[in-house]
């Protein structure tokens, strides 16, 4: 981690970034600091060549519950035969 070297037989070249940082291109020629993203929010890559890193707010009926992780789906209640007590926010699950 953090070396300079290429990982051998590794398709996911960001090990070659210390953490906290991502490749930022897509040969991982220089690796850039990432934000540390926030409950409701997640790590999202935008660029096409020259990366960048911003945190985006979890989207209408997902959620994260932790600093940088991603944003997953609230649980379907009524999918499962259960009533919803509360409904699921960019911070917190549905409540079943």
């Amino acid at each position: 981690a953090g070396g300079s070297n290429p990982c051998q037989d590794i398709e996911d070249h960001d090990c070659r970034c210390p953490q906290g940082h991502r490749c930022g291109d897509d040969t991982c020629q220089y690796c850039r600091k990432v934000p540390e993203c926030a409950e409701g929010e997640e790590l999202t890559r935008m660029g096409e060549t020259d990366f960048v890193f911003k945190c985006k707010p979890c989207g209408v009926g997902t959620y994260s519950d932790v600093k940088n992780g991603w944003c997953r789906n609230w649980t379907d209640c009524d999918r499962f035969g259960f009533v919803t007590l509360r409904r699921g926010n960019s911070t917190h699950n549905s409540k079943c």
